[in-house]
This record gives structure tokens, C-alpha cells and sequence, in this order.
């Protein structure tokens, strides 16, 4: 007797396919989530850099605005001490020192420039009366020297003459006299207004210190 082989079963239906139809509105749309998704990444990402950079320009910031222009009032700065001024009226030069400051460090007690001081007598009350000028030529911005044999302050770069008051010798290529800063005796310290300016020029303008 013959056995019959099993039947062998069907094959289970298969998934169907499904097409999926996308119209024109929404692949637009699509889109414009994308494009917003993407500027508004990009804002998130730019405010971190913007406070950084912030941070990072801050001392520039605070520099330019300490800078000081031409209207405020100069500091003063001891120079000398007014027994080591001569007596006779023969000027001498005197470095100022002061704290260089850059944007982000600041150098102590750095030679910022150069004063002339002379005595030119005393007050009722005995005090020394001292005038100081800018070592600077009025003419382009060189170094003033004196002249003790001939009484007078020479540049050496253009022949600019200058009494010991101050006082160009004319003809001179220097437009203006020395320019003469304030001075301040305090106790026996010579303290004086030091301030630097625009070369070139007929009448005093200030630089920002």
C-alpha cells in the first residue's frame, strides 16, 4: 500500500506594495522646514561666537573709550624734583615715565616722552617758579636738543630754533613756538601737565593720550 506524499503548503501572501504619492505642496513645504531648520541652527550657533568675540575685544573696547581725547583735562605727572632744577635758567631734560598701556597688558613705569624745565625765578612766598616745554619739535615730531654754549633749543632734523622760552627763532620751519605744558610745585616735586601734539600744525591740538 503506497503512501501520498504531503502536500506542500502555500506560500503565505507576500506584503503588498505601497506607492506613496507626494504632490508638489507638500515637497514644498518640506523644503522651507529645511531651509528654517537650517537659519535657525545657524542663529543658535552664531550667538555662543558673537559673546565670545565680545569677550574677547572687550579690553580693546575699554581702551578706545579711555583713550581720552583733545577736551579732557590731562593728568599730571611727576617729572623732577625742583631743587635739582639749576637755578640759572639753564634748562634741562627730564624723561617722563609713566604706565604704558597696550589692549591687553600694561608695561609700569615706561619713558613715555621728554619735558624741558627750566627756572626762570621765584613766587612772593619763595616757591620756584619753573616752566616746562614738550622736547618734541613743533616742526615734524623730532627731539629738541639745547645748547648750552649758544643758549638755545636746536632740532636737529630741519634747523629749528627756539629760544630758552620757548620762542622760535625766525626764519624757522617750525610753525608754532615749543609747546609749553602746565606746571604744578608740590611739595618740592615738580608735577607737570605732559601731553603730546599734532606736529605741523600753526596752533596746539592735543593728541589722545
Amino acid at each position: 500500500m503506497k503512501h501520498s506524499e504531503p502536500a506542500a503548503p502555500e506560500p503565505a501572501p507576500g506584503p503588498e506594495h505601497v506607492t506613496v504619492v507626494i504632490d508638489d505642496s507638500t515637497r514644498r513645504r518640506n523644503v522651507v522646514y529645511a531651509i528654517l531648520a537650517t537659519i535657525i541652527g545657524g542663529l543658535v550657533g552664531v550667538f555662543p561666537f558673537l559673546t565670545g568675540l565680545a569677550f574677547f575685544l572687550d579690553p580693546a573696547i575699554k581702551k578706545r573709550k579711555s583713550a581720552g581725547n583733545a577736551t579732557d583735562a590731562i593728568p599730571l605727572r611727576r617729572v623732577s624734583t625742583a631743587v635739582a632744577v639749576p637755578d640759572d635758567g639753564t634748562p634741562i631734560q627730564v624723561p617722563v615715565i609713566a604706565d604704558q598701556k597696550d589692549i591687553w597688558t600694561v608695561e609700569p613705569n615706561q619713558p613715555v616722552g621728554a619735558v624741558y624745565l627750566r627756572n626762570v625765578g621765584k613766587d612772593k612766598d619763595g616757591k620756584p617758579i619753573i616752566e616746562c616745554f614738550n622736547a618734541i619739535c613743533p616742526h615734524a615730531g623730532c627731539f629738541v636738543a639745547y645748547s648750552a654754549e649758544r643758549k638755545l633749543f636746536q632740532c636737529p632734523c630741519h634747523t629749528s630754533s627756539f629760544t630758552t622760552n620757548g620762542a622760535r627763532i625766525l626764519p624757522s620751519p617750525s610753525p608754532r613756538d615749543m609747546d609749553k605744558l602746565d606746571v604744578e610745585i608740590k611739595d618740592n616735586e615738580v608735577l607737570v601737565a605732559f601731553a603730546n601734539y599734532y606736529p605741523g600744525k600753526e596752533h596746539k591740538e592735543r593728541k589722545p593720550s
